[in-house]
């Protein structure tokens, strides 16, 4: 089933819904950053089966939600925790008022939640693969080619087409000019937005602070971007009444089982599903029930 969600910019985002047969909660799903929607279809199918309705979006400019060429418009990266987010949280609690909302976030899906001035609406967060994204603290090789996307390629692509074409090379969905400058800005820092060039400038004060959502972050320790430094530097930012609890995968080199930034959602690796499953399962069975 098709939805739209609107945001307070007046921006049409796109959505898929699927639902279960008798929900016992809903799942938004936050994709990655210029990661293709039906890439996470197949868990989206795996949480329906197992009792959720699952809404699967995308961002501004992305997929479904490309209403326009990216050369006319002007997103910022922010935009996505400043009003996309925020607005897929209202069409779900529109939607669903009754049943509790758990968000799935994939790298900015969920490092960007914090944002979001309705983030206490949701009754968990899954954070997969969030951290900051420095590249120094990136392996070598993966370091080399995010530097050579955000200070050459992309630089040089707004400049010729006013927006990134990164499909074309086979790297990821398209880019607005906007996204590439303040994301490239954000991972030149060690601590990403929560650095003194962004916190209580163009990033609210405030913001991760007192983060009383429950959350549970998942990483792997072959993740490119989602190093142990790159993990560290994000969530020591994060203040909270609850605990903040981690998962993190251990991959031995050459393992069937890798898992990288991208992998978390691929059917080879259903271990990290059913890991994601149990523990929403485990929040919405330890959930107090409502009195009126």
């Amino acid at each position: 089933m098709d939805i739209n969600i609107l945001t307070d910019d007046n921006v049409e985002l796109r959505a898929s819904l699927y639902k279960a047969n008798n929900p016992k909660a809903v799942v938004l799903i936050n994709p990655g950053t210029a990661t293709k929607t039906s890439y996470y279809l197949p868990f989206a199918k795996y949480l329906r089966e197992h009792g959720f309705h699952v809404i699967l979006w995308n961002y501004r400019g992305f997929c479904d939600s490309k209403t326009s060429h990216l050369k006319e418009c002007h997103y910022q990266y922010s935009d996505i925790g400043r009003y996309d987010i925020p607005a897929a949280i209202d069409t779900a609690k529109r939607l669903f008022k009754d049943l509790p909302l758990y968000c799935v976030g994939h790298s900015t899906g969920g490092q960007q939640v914090g944002l979001a001035h309705n983030a206490d609406q949701l009754d968990a967060l899954i954070a997969v693969a969030v951290s900051a994204g420095y590249f120094s603290y990136m392996p070598l090789r993966y370091r080399l080619k995010a530097n050579f996307f955000f200070r050459f390629l992309a630089p040089l692509s707004n400049k010729v087409f006013n927006y990134v074409p990164a499909k074309s090379f086979k790297l990821m969905e398209d880019l607005p000019a906007g996204f590439t400058e303040e994301w490239g800005a954000w991972c030149r820092e060690k601590e990403l937005f929560f650095s003194d060039k962004f916190y209580g400038k163009t990033i609210p004060l405030g913001t991760y602070k007192n983060f009383n959502v429950p959350t549970f972050v998942f990483t792997a320790d072959d993740d490119e971007i989602c190093t142990e430094r790159n993990l560290h530097n994000f969530w020591k930012n994060v203040t909270s009444d609850r605990p903040i609890t981690f998962k993190r995968y251990s991959i031995g080199r050459g393992s069937d089982q890798s898992v990288g930034h991208f992998g978390y959602f691929r059917s080879k690796n259903t271990h990290i599903w059913q890991d994601i499953l149990e523990t929403i399962n485990k929040v919405h069975h330890d959930k107090p029930l409502q009195t009126l």
